[in-house]
């Protein structure tokens, strides 16, 4: 019983820390995702999928990558493109690109693994994005269009733009992804309260061989982009390669089991299949690339740091306690504060 409590509390002061440590990245990440939603919104996207089939690519992955919509939150966002005219190829490359990633998982991605990660991530996701489009393109030309789903909640624009950018940045967005954060974190201090370190690196020496099994779980498994991070984080502790965890970062968030059905029902099972296909190259072309780049048994300074605070003797620094909380208040705020009523339909 004794051993039970103690090793709950350890897991308890590495997530507090994972959470204190992440705080300030993922709410600059929302407060920059609340700016973008005044002008990157569903209807917005929508407006740039005309005109030539590689022009159309290429906005639907620029546009996409900002936009701080998981898996499975880009699956009506596809949905509703496809029933107003988009290709199949544009589509696709849409649905690829945007669950990679998004401004606040850039943030988070920075302050907990820094410069690099935060650099090949999007870039990951133009390439998978572009490279997903064309061969889709280049494979499956029916364009017939589907009915679409409902689109993500997004503030009336009759509100102020303040209004708006609190809103969809501080409640919408939270409301959405802050349960996968909170998991995240729970993920990764379980992992470092019970996995020795190295124990990855001991079974399974090959970093490609760690690529395929690390792809081979977080394809199928949902998580978001910016819940990936403190996962990686803590499966790196456990001796997972950095180029291993560069590809769980692209495949993980990239694609679920609900986004490849979704895929298969709106366009077909040759882009199904194409899609994968595409995604599980480029992570491992980017795990491989990370490898080559990065010394072996690097740690990156996000995982230095919660490892110095959770063990450290004179326990966790204040401002660490205070952005924890905060982060937790804003994700309980957003799931369980109260919310407005509908207005009611004109007569």
């Amino acid at each position: 019983m004794e051993k039970t409590i103690q090793l709950g509390s350890e897991v308890l002061r590495h997530m507090w820390a994972v959470l204190g440590e992440m705080a300030p990245w993922v709410m600059g990440g929302f407060a920059v995702a609340g700016v973008l939603s005044l002008w990157l919104n569903a209807r917005v996207v929508r407006e740039h999928f005309g005109g030539g089939r590689g022009s159309a690519i290429l906005k639907a992955v620029a546009l996409g990558i900002p936009l701080p919509v998981c898996s499975c939150g880009v699956i009506p966002l596809g949905a509703s493109l496809r029933k107003h005219g988009a290709g199949k190829g544009a589509t696709a490359a849409f649905l690829m690109s945007t669950p990679q990633t998004g401004v606040d998982s850039i943030a988070v991605t920075y302050g907990m693994m820094g410069g690099l990660f935060a650099i090949l991530r999007p870039l990951a996701a133009l390439i998978s994005g572009v490279a997903c489009g064309f061969a889709v393109e280049a494979l499956d030309r029916d364009d017939s269009a589907v009915s679409a789903l409902k689109d993500p909640e997004i503030e009336p624009e009759s509100r102020p733009w303040w209004a708006r950018v609190v809103h969809n940045g501080f409640i919408v967005l939270p409301r959405s992804v802050g349960g996968a954060l909170v998991l995240g974190a729970l993920v990764s201090a379980l992992v470092m309260a019970l996995v020795p370190e190295n124990y990855i690196a001991t079974k399974i020496s090959s970093p490609l061989l760690q690529m395929v099994l690390t792809l081979a779980f977080g394809i199928p498994v949902y998580i978001c982009s910016t819940a990936a991070v403190p996962f990686a984080l803590g499966l790196m502790a456990a001796g997972l390669s950095p180029g291993a965890a560069m590809a769980f970062l692209i495949g993980g968030p990239g694609v679920s089991a609900s986004t490849i059905l979704a895929v298969w029902r709106l366009m077909g099972r040759r882009t199904a299949m194409a899609y994968v296909s595409v995604l599980f190259l480029c992570a491992i072309g980017f795990g491989l690339l990370v490898e080559a780049l990065v010394p072996a048994g690097w740690m990156p300074a996000g995982y230095q740091m919660v490892d110095h605070h959770s063990h450290g003797g004179g326990g966790l620094p204040w401002n660490l306690h205070l952005q924890a909380f905060l982060l937790l208040a804003l994700v309980a705020w957003a799931k369980w504060g109260p919310r407005k009523k509908p207005a009611a339909a004109a007569s």
